[in-house]
């Protein structure tokens, strides 16, 4: 770890009776700094700000976090910056009544450098056993609770893949272990509708504008595993990889050519 701080103050603890340890009763994103700058810094802003809200957790000064992270990101050429915002420390049970203000913790670290190679080569892609529980009442939150994440990684670190697709209980694709996922087929792009599990993760918003923008709508659907043997390229994204194209998934091999020219396509979209 490069940096860290709690509310603005270089330290790296908090209290033992924050109700981020407690409940998970936090939010939080996480952003690729590159040349001194927090790639999609305002997304990442709002992305807290409407989780606060929904979550009801006091956060009310977005301008001093951006100043601040915009500080602090000069110093790194490459690395990944990380924002929890917890509910604060206190309170009774579940009750949030006592409870002290919220906490703001940023940390940076560094760059995971197999990113790079998976950017050039591609990932090979498997199901994963684990299925995620349907839970619309906290659709596409980066909350804190994370537990289904850390069961689905336990089991890919066991996997020969670089990776798994994720589905929930009804069997409907969802996500990867850490990353949204989108697939072509005859010129169009897909993803899966985030209504009952996963993350509306920021690159995945950014992606949906810019395919608006050109013309070309992603199309949000649900679709089973079963359902994704016609297609022509798939790939994950997420603010720290950026896209990454499959080349494998399950058995079948994937050309990746489709997915490199709509990286180039975004990229050129977003300078």
């Amino acid at each position: 770890m490069h940096y860290y701080s709690v509310n603005g103050e270089r330290q790296n603890s908090i209290a033992i009776n924050d109700r981020a340890i407690a409940y998970g009763d936090g939010i939080f994103t996480t952003a690729k700094i590159i040349n001194g700058q927090v790639e999609f810094l305002s997304s990442h802003i709002t992305r807290l700000v409407d989780g606060c809200r929904y979550l009801k957790i006091d956060f009310n000064d977005p301008q001093t976090l951006t100043d601040e992270l915009e500080h602090v990101a000069k110093k790194f050429p490459l690395a990944v910056l990380k924002v929890i915002i917890t509910a604060g420390s206190g309170g009774r049970g579940y009750s949030r009544t006592g409870v002290s203000d919220s906490q703001i913790i940023i940390s940076i670290h560094n760059f995971p450098e197999h990113y790079n190679s998976w950017s050039d080569k591609g990932i090979s892609l498997s199901n994963c056993n684990i299925k995620l529980g349907l839970n619309p009442i906290l659709k596409g939150l980066k909350h804190l609770n994370r537990l289904e994440q850390v069961l689905i990684r336990n089991e890919l670190d066991n996997s020969p893949a670089d990776d798994f697709l994720v589905c929930d209980l009804n069997g409907f694709v969802v996500e990867s272990s850490a990353a949204n996922i989108f697939w072509l087929r005859n010129n169009k792009v897909y993803t899966p509708i985030i209504d009952d599990a996963g993350v509306n993760g920021v690159y995945r918003q950014n992606l949906i504008t810019f395919s608006k923008s050109i013309n070309q709508d992603v199309i949000q659907i649900k679709e089973k595993t079963t359902e994704l043997n016609d297609i022509t390229g798939m790939f994950l994204c997420n603010s720290v990889m950026g896209i990454v194209p499959v080349y494998q998934y399950q058995d079948r091999q994937i050309d990746i050519e489709s997915v490199l020219n709509y990286r180039r396509q975004f990229l050129s979209y977003c300078r």
